[in-house]
């Protein structure tokens, strides 16, 4: 399946098959970097460990916000229906960010550490599968 693609759409796609080709290993060294962050978490607290951390947690925001403006992108191409469900599997990330802030308010870093490992990196290596699905078809 491809998406048909004329004028001014071919530059768009282009653009965004960049995009998500720069994604795809950003999504996989931003998931590394946190799991990473969650092993340290169980055994330190160092102001090291918390930097890497919000690093990882700004990182994610910034490719979160890439997702959103790629669905507003993809939005306006005439076969958009057809890649609207390799963009879907990104719409967890805000639950996994809301139940991590009370875990990373309370200071509870095993609970921090779990959501990063078997909840958020999971979804990462997810989402990094449908972006490569996705450039596949563009």
């Amino acid at each position: 399946m491809r998406i048909a693609c004329e004028g001014k759409e071919i530059e768009l796609v282009n653009t965004m098959k960049n995009g998500i080709t720069e994604a795809i290993g950003i999504t996989k060294e931003i998931g590394d970097r946190l799991l990473d962050c969650s092993c340290l978490l169980r055994v330190e607290h160092s102001e090291e460990v918390f930097n890497a951390l919000l690093e990882g947690i700004n990182n994610l925001s910034d490719l979160v916000d890439f997702i959103k403006e790629l669905k507003r992108g993809m939005g306006t191409l005439k076969g958009y229906s057809q890649v609207e469900p390799f963009l879907s599997s990104w719409d967890g990330s805000l639950k996994v960010f809301e139940d991590m802030l009370p875990a990373f308010e309370s200071n509870d870093w095993i609970t921090l550490s779990d959501l990063i490992q078997y909840e958020l990196h999971p979804f990462l290596v997810k989402g990094e599968r449908s972006l490569s699905e996705l450039n596949e078809i563009l």
